[in-house]
C-alpha cells in the first residue's frame, strides 16, 4: 500500500474526471485528494483546499503524487520525485485553453513526468510508477535547484538590464 497525494490545484476549474478516476485507488492505497472546485466527492480523505505549508508536508510524505499539469509538477521535481500528471483538457470543458496539455507534452518529451492521458489507465500507472520513476531519474536526472540568493542575483541583473534598455 502506497501513500498517494492527488491534487487538482487551487483554480476555479473543476477536475471531476481526475477526482472520479482516483476512486478505485482509495481501496488499495492511503489516498488524500485535494479536490479544489470539483463537485465529485472521492471515497477517501479529501479537502477542497489545503494551506501551502500542509501541501508541502503532504508532497514530501507521499510515495506518489498525482497532479494536474501545473506548478505542483515543479514542486514534486524539486523534492527529487517524478509526478504522475494528468492534464485538464480544453475539448472536455475542463479549462479554456490547451496550456496544460501543451505543458504536459513538453514535460513528457523531456522525460521528467509520468504522463497519463487516459484516466482509465491511472491504476496501472500507479502500479508501475516506482519502476517508471526510477528509470526516469536514472536516465534524466533533474537539474539542481539554484540557491535563492543566486536566483535573486540573476533576476536583479535581468531587471537592471531591462531598465537600461532604451524604449522603442
Amino acid at each position: 500500500m502506497a501513500t498517494l497525494l492527488v491534487t487538482v490545484g487551487m483554480g476555479p476549474w473543476p477536475f471531476n474526471r481526475l477526482v472520479t478516476a482516483v476512486a478505485p485507488l482509495c481501496a488499495y492505497h492511503d489516498v488524500f485528494v485535494q479536490t479544489g472546485a470539483s463537485s465529485v466527492v472521492p471515497p477517501c480523505p479529501h479537502e477542497r483546499y489545503v494551506p501551502y505549508d500542509e501541501m508541502q508536508r503532504r508532497l514530501a510524505e507521499a510515495d506518489i503524487v498525482i497532479t494536474h499539469a501545473a506548478s505542483t509538477v515543479r514542486l514534486v521535481q524539486r523534492l527529487g520525485g517524478v509526478p504522475i500528471v494528468v492534464a485538464r483538457q480544453r475539448r472536455l470543458g475542463e479549462t479554456d485553453s490547451t496550456q496544460q496539455e501543451d505543458y504536459l507534452r513538453l514535460e513528457e518529451r523531456t522525460g521528467r513526468v509520468h504522463a497519463v492521458w487516459d484516466v482509465q489507465r491511472l491504476p496501472s500507472a500507479v502500479a508501475g510508477h516506482t519502476g517508471v520513476a526510477a528509470s526516469m531519474l536514472a536516465t534524466r536526472p533533474l537539474a539542481s535547484v539554484a540557491p535563492a540568493d543566486d536566483l535573486i542575483a540573476i533576476l536583479d541583473e535581468i531587471a537592471a538590464r531591462l531598465c537600461r534598455r532604451p524604449s522603442a
